[in-house]
């Protein structure tokens, strides 16, 4: 069997498979607990092959039988991302470490005990598709022989509701809070004129945030559903970078952190500017936030001829089980306060709606964010 990176090799041979399937499906107790479970459920053999599923399961993953599901691993049958990157399928990738539902799987097949456990699945259909769900996994012994009923609870609408509540709802009272604070000072009776005028531009600068926040939140709702329509316009680099940069410096985020831009001239490309705007606004703040305080950041842009590169980089490392991680839906390094669909819709709207390719790299002690478009 080859090496693996995570879970061990090895699949039952067809006649073994073929054999695990009738007993499935003629034992009343399996089938009864298929046809029980109120969401999507499926079984799986030793192996973590499918043996059986329910109609329910077929009806949320869009397939015509039972049969193309068969022999197939959990992450096979649904297309997830990662399924061919490892020796021997789902399972057996790097990023199947911090795959829930394999550990999942896994913790009931080495106990034997139902085991609970969370995933965030990202798979590869018509378009990206991401996934949140509770996975709940029972041993079940047939004629002695073990087999493990799985059952698929969709939590994506609470963990977008937490998602939202940590981030879009954050930010928007951060804003009108921000609002708030200068409409009261300029209700000041004795207020100097230069204090009026700088505190006018920063209640038009802060509204103005406050609304594009708001589109963002929209366009990233239809984004999800496939139904964004991107509106493309040439987009002078040079021009943009060096309003993102200035943006930034007056962000209390960016205290005692530099940026510096190394941008050729004359580069441009043609693109839906408010969410370039935006996928590079979340590489920078994202650099921002990791680097320590003294350090600075850098945002370099070149021209390969058919391609233009973005790429932001700061000082210091990811942790492995970060990078194993980082474009998942509701996945943040920051367990207090985090955001969770920055580095999400940076991959979202820059692969699938700007037909660009999304990435990043780590080690040396620097990290890179990068997103290849086309040149304009």
């Amino acid at each position: 069997m080859p090496d693996t990176y995570f879970a061990p090799a090895g699949r039952s041979f067809s006649e073994q498979l073929e054999e695990q399937c009738r007993i499935i499906d003629s034992n009343p107790l399996a089938q009864s607990l298929l046809d029980a479970m109120p969401d999507p459920a499926l079984i799986l053999n030793g192996q973590r092959q499918i043996v059986g599923i329910n109609s329910r399961l077929l009806a949320v993953f869009g397939a015509q039988s039972a049969e193309a599901f068969i022999g197939l691993r959990p992450g096979e049958a649904f297309a997830c991302i990662h399924h061919q990157e490892g020796p021997d399928g789902c399972g057996t990738a790097p990023s199947c470490s911090v795959c829930g539902a394999v550990m999942t799987i896994l913790a009931c097949i080495e106990t034997g005990q139902q085991t609970r456990g969370e995933c965030r699945l990202t798979l590869r259909q018509k378009r990206i598709v991401a996934l949140d769900l509770e996975i709940v996994a029972t041993p079940l012994y047939i004629g002695g022989e073990p087999y493990f009923v799985c059952a698929l609870k969709d939590i994506g609408a609470e963990k977008w509701k937490s998602v939202m509540e940590r981030t879009f709802f954050h930010d928007i009272i951060n804003t009108a809070g921000g609002i708030r604070g200068l409409a009261a000072l300029l209700a000041e009776p004795e207020l100097d004129h230069k204090t009026e005028q700088e505190c006018k531009q920063w209640m038009l600068s802060l509204s103005d945030t406050l609304i594009d926040d708001i589109k963002h939140q929209r366009n990233l709702i239809a984004a999800e559903k496939g139904e964004y329509v991107p509106k493309l316009e040439h987009v002078d680099l040079g021009v943009m970078m060096k309003e993102l940069r200035e943006s930034f410096i007056h962000n209390e985020r960016t205290a005692g952190r530099g940026i510096l831009l190394e941008v050729p001239p004359a580069i441009s490309i043609k693109t839906d500017p408010p969410i370039f705007r935006r996928i590079v606004g979340n590489m920078l703040m994202n650099a921002i936030e990791a680097a320590p305080s003294g350090a600075s950041v850098t945002v370099r842009c070149s021209n390969t001829g058919e391609t233009v590169r973005i790429e932001v980089e700061n000082p210091g490392d990811l942790r492995e089980d970060v990078q194993l991680q980082i474009f998942k839906r509701s996945f943040s390094t920051k367990s207090t306060h985090g955001r969770g669909i920055g580095t999400y819709s940076i991959k979202l709207f820059g692969e699938q709606y700007l037909g660009g390719e999304v990435g990043f790299s780590s080690g040396e002690g620097k990290t890179r964010f990068y997103i290849l478009l086309p040149a304009g």
